[in-house]
């Protein structure tokens, strides 16, 4: 591997698993806070992180294999040697791939991650709602479902119901036709062809059967807790979506989010990562019930979400905590965020065609009046080199024709 001058000069290098606009999120948060360069290997090279100058590309089409992972990182290492490198990922599967071969990688890799065991407990979607359960966090009402045929399979509430897998990491390696990430089922019918269609994609882990709990986009919110090495949290960072992905492969992709303080949430969430000995960052999916005025937690993410520029642009950049724990050791308060800001991947005429309360609107507004909305693509002062100001124009202005095709509901 040719040396880059520029991360050969770092005291730290960043390398990150992926390439989709998470990543492309955390080397901005790094570039901001320290002038860091970051190396990214992914299995092809997409928009989000092409042609960057804060990012060095390395394209690696086995890397869901351990040995060919292995031997990339080994590259990267005699390339740059005695520098600390650390080895974040961008999906579930990247954590839980990095927490196996941990042992396999010297020192100079910093590993900001739980142990595979830690993992399993808390991103099983099964294990997770026992949490749930035993430490008085809301969740919604669901069923464990490990059978190839729903047709006998009985269910304790009404449609439409939500079909989701309880494993992530191995679902996102599998792939079928009419897959998504999470499926929804008005009727008995719909609910059958479903299963069916992702049994027979090869996904052979549990499946979960979930409560539809009622509720636009707007219901939707995010959770970003940082957890230190010592097993104290030091970052809560809590948002509302405004509005998502609809499309089938993102469906659920937070694309506007609104930042503001929730205590309650960080409590019950800071009780479910301190109990089982979390480390790193996780990031919870919640939805406001209306019914009952609850927030129900869906999920653990293990990770930094491809939305995680949210927590950077309230105030509080994410790379920091990385840094700070595990490069410079140094001792962290809690922070809790508190400011209001927006994020945004999407043009504002859309935010404004399909947020449907007045009030909600009204903040938008406010917000884009007091010039406090971020967009993590929009690094222009930095990254601007020609295909990459055409990509994003581009990328940015094809939300129109996405929500044309997949409105929200």
């Amino acid at each position: 591997m040719e040396q880059d001058n520029t991360l050969a000069s770092q005291s730290f290098i960043p390398v990150i698993l992926g390439a989709n606009i998470g990543v492309y999120s955390t080397a901005r948060a790094f570039h901001e806070q320290y002038g860091a360069k970051s190396i990214n290997i992914s299995r092809q090279l997409i928009g989000p992180v092409k042609d960057s100058v804060i990012l060095k590309p390395i394209i690696e089409p086995n890397m869901a294999e351990n040995k060919s992972l292995l031997e990339c990182l080994e590259t990267i290492r005699q390339a740059y040697p005695d520098i600390p490198k650390i080895l974040i990922g961008s999906a579930d599967w990247h954590v839980h791939k990095i927490a196996g071969i941990r042992d396999q990688l010297d020192e100079e890799w910093v590993i900001p991650y739980s142990t595979s065991e830690v993992l399993n407990r808390v991103t099983n979607k099964s294990k997770f709602y026992e949490l749930c359960e035993e430490l008085n966090v809301d969740y919604p009402k669901f069923l464990s479902f490990g059978g190839e045929s729903a047709e006998n399979l009985e269910l304790p509430f009404d449609f439409p119901v939500v079909i989701k897998p309880a494993n992530s990491s191995s679902y996102q390696l599998v792939k079928f036709a009419g897959k998504k990430k999470v499926f929804i089922a008005e009727d008995r019918q719909e609910f059958e062809k479903i299963i069916s269609i992702v049994r027979e994609g090869q996904y052979k882990d549990d499946l979960i059967i979930q409560e539809f709990v009622p509720g636009d986009d707007t219901a939707m919110h995010i959770l970003t807790l940082y957890t230190a090495q010592n097993g104290e949290t030091k970052l809560a960072s809590f948002g509302q979506t405004l509005l998502e992905d609809h499309t089938p492969g993102g469906i659920g992709n937070p694309v506007v989010i609104r930042t503001f303080r929730n205590d309650e949430a960080v409590e019950q969430a800071k009780r479910i990562v301190e109990h089982v000995g979390y480390v790193g960052y996780s990031n919870f999916d919640l939805k406001y019930d209306e019914r009952d005025g609850k927030y129900k937690f869906f999920e653990l993410n293990p990770r930094l979400g491809r939305s995680n520029y949210y927590v950077t642009a309230e105030g509080h950049n994410t790379t920091e905590y990385y840094v700070k724990d595990y490069i410079e050791n140094e001792k962290m308060e809690f922070s809790m965020a508190e400011n209001e800001v927006l994020y945004t991947v999407v043009p504002k005429r859309l935010i404004l065609k399909y947020t449907k309360q007045q009030s909600l609107k009204d903040k938008v507004k406010a917000l884009y009046k007091a010039k406090q909305v971020k967009n993590p693509m929009y690094y222009f002062a930095v990254d601007n080199r020609i295909k990459r100001l055409f990509y994003v124009l581009v990328s940015t202005f094809n939300f129109f024709r996405k929500f044309k095709k997949y409105p929200p509901l």
